[in-house]
């Protein structure tokens, strides 16, 4: 991955991160045209291809790494925190 599409990618996940009511875009970046969507805790990113198109990369939001932190039991620990709130 070039540093250019690097730097794309992460300002992709940089506005799925400072709008948290953002589902999916559609872009167009140097004639090339793109497409994110939320997949919680990852934002998904593709490229379009000939036909159809093609799975580019993901990019971890915090609460990835939250859950990462949380340990192997972190499906049980969102659920407690679910039921305290």
């Amino acid at each position: 991955m070039t540093d250019e599409t690097q730097k794309l990618r992460k300002t992709i996940g940089q506005l799925f991160e400072s709008l948290p009511g953002l589902e999916s875009i559609e872009l167009t970046h140097g004639g090339k045209r793109y497409r994110a969507r939320l997949s919680m805790p990852w934002v998904c990113m593709d490229v379009k291809a000939a036909r159809g198109w093609d799975n580019w990369t993901e990019w971890p939001l915090p609460e990835f790494y939250r859950r990462r932190a949380m340990g192997p039991n972190w499906q049980e620990k969102l659920t407690e925190e679910r039921r305290a709130s």
